[in-house]
């Protein structure tokens, strides 16, 4: 044993797949623990920053310099007196005589170009009374305005209660906007996106006032709490996000640990369908080893990819298996078109292991077929066992990628290869090469698929029958 793992160890190969594969191997079971995102693909787990953000650490470029992480910040007013007093670190008392009006002025420094998105909130509790107007504006547009009175375009605002005030962007419309409400009609619909690029067009210092306007004759109390301005930016994270806005580091965590288990499991069927095969027509011979040496070659003969697909879609498509989940569905169907060379491997092992020496000389002593078999044979076997285990992983790999990446395959939560389908889908001019959606699923199947076929060739030649008796 000894001799096997220095064997192994002094081979560079060897060493570099099983890094990469350890490498991946904790990732998918730390997967959980890495990333809070267990299904980007759902809508609940998107857009969490701007679509088509890059990588956090892609700022670093010049291109990319300016791009704005996703903000999170409560203002602080800036202003004291005239009404205004602070009664502790969230809220403030404002005092407003009749007929007039008090601003609460806040300072935001913006360090980077326009964000996604722009959302403002806090909170109200207003005077008993429907005499007031309260405006909020940002870099001297108007953006709301809160009215008791719930007559469009003001927004409804409950007095001498609890109001929980929220702006944003995406939310905006000529029905709830005077900044929308004053553009062309043309222009109307793409507000939301363009409203971030006003309030916000550059880095500098901005001003966020709340206006309060008390139109009755006897003087009113507000209580605002400060405001709390988040932003969508579009840089985030390891691998930044898709076109949906979604994590592509989570994607490819999870896509990792459901392309690694579902390729060891297919290669263990595999390996077991063709063992029995192979096993039987190899020792027993005679016409047991002329059919299913026919039943071997039939399958090999059938193109497999094609017959994929064809049976993917009848399967799936036209709902002939039903209450099948299609990942079992996948995982069985590459598992029995996927055999027949492993098959053919072993029976060839096999008829050269059952003339030999030890196995006539087991024969002689009167052991029995199955006792020779999983004594004799199958023990001499597993080198070519475990190498082809190890290169049935990339096959099974990029068998399951294609399918996903055709629209075949999964596409309820993130592959490797949907992953590579949406993001070649989504490529145009518009975006342009999405490079860190793109890149992380290609290198992934390509190390994977390396580090297996290097495993498994260096255990082949060290576990070989042949070396390990020293012939």
């Amino acid at each position: 044993m000894n001799k096997v793992v220095s064997d192994l160890i002094s081979r560079k190969t060897f060493v570099f797949s099983v890094i990469i594969i350890l490498f991946f191997a904790v990732l998918a079971l730390l997967a959980p623990v890495i990333t809070s995102y267990n299904n980007p693909y759902q809508v609940s787990q998107q857009f969490i920053a701007a679509p088509y953000a890059v990588p956090s650490w892609a700022t670093i470029f010049p291109q990319y310099h300016d791009l704005p992480p996703n903000v999170r910040i409560t203002l602080v007013p800036t202003s004291n007196g005239n009404g205004i007093t602070i009664l502790n670190s969230t809220y403030l008392r404002v005092v407003v005589p009749g007929n007039s009006e008090v601003n609460v002025t806040y300072s935001l420094k913006w360090n980077w170009s326009s964000p996604y998105n722009i959302l403002l909130s806090f909170n109200l509790v207003p005077p008993s009374t429907s005499d007031f107007q309260v405006n909020l504006f940002m870099g001297g547009n108007d953006l709301m305005e809160l009215s008791p009175i719930p007559v469009p375009p003001s927004v409804s605002v409950t007095p001498g209660k609890l109001n929980h005030i929220t702006f944003s962007t995406e939310n905006v419309n000529p029905s709830n906007s005077p900044y929308v409400q004053s553009l062309p009609v043309q222009d109307q619909a793409l507000a939301s996106i363009e409203l971030p690029k006003l309030l916000l067009p550059r880095p500098g210092v901005y001003t966020v006032v709340l206006s309060v306007d008390n139109t009755g004759n006897s003087p009113e109390t507000f209580l605002i709490s400060n405001p709390h301005y988040s932003s969508l930016g579009y840089a985030y994270g390891r691998l930044g996000t898709d076109d949906n806005g979604a994590s592509v580091f989570s994607e490819f965590v999870y896509g990792a640990r459901f392309d690694l288990y579902l390729s060891l499991v297919a290669s263990a069927l595999i390996i077991g369908i063709g063992l029995i095969i192979g096993l039987l027509a190899g020792y027993v011979g005679g016409f047991t080893d002329l059919a299913l040496n026919a039943f071997t070659d039939f399958f090999l003969l059938i193109p497999g990819l094609p017959l994929l697909i064809v049976l993917i879609s009848i399967f799936d498509l036209t709902g002939a298996i039903v209450n099948v989940n299609k990942a079992v569905l996948i995982l069985l169907i590459i598992s029995l078109l996927s055999w027949p060379g492993t098959a053919k491997i072993i029976r060839g092992q096999t008829l050269t292991l059952r003339n030999r020496t030890f196995v006539e000389a087991s024969r002689a002593l009167g052991e029995g077929k199955f006792r020779i078999l999983f004594r004799h044979i199958v023990p001499n076997l597993m080198g070519i066992l475990f190498a082809q285990l190890a290169y049935d992983v990339p096959g099974v790999i990029l068998a399951e990628s294609g399918l996903d990446f055709l629209g075949l395959g999964i596409i309820g939560f993130p592959t490797w290869g949907n992953m590579l389908g949406f993001a070649t889908n989504d490529l145009s001019f518009a975006n342009g090469f999405a490079w860190w959606w793109v890149l992380p699923p290609g290198i992934g199947i390509i190390l994977l698929s390396t580090a297996f076929y290097y495993f498994g060739s260096a255990m082949l030649d060290v576990l070989s029958p042949y070396k390990l008796r020293g012939e």
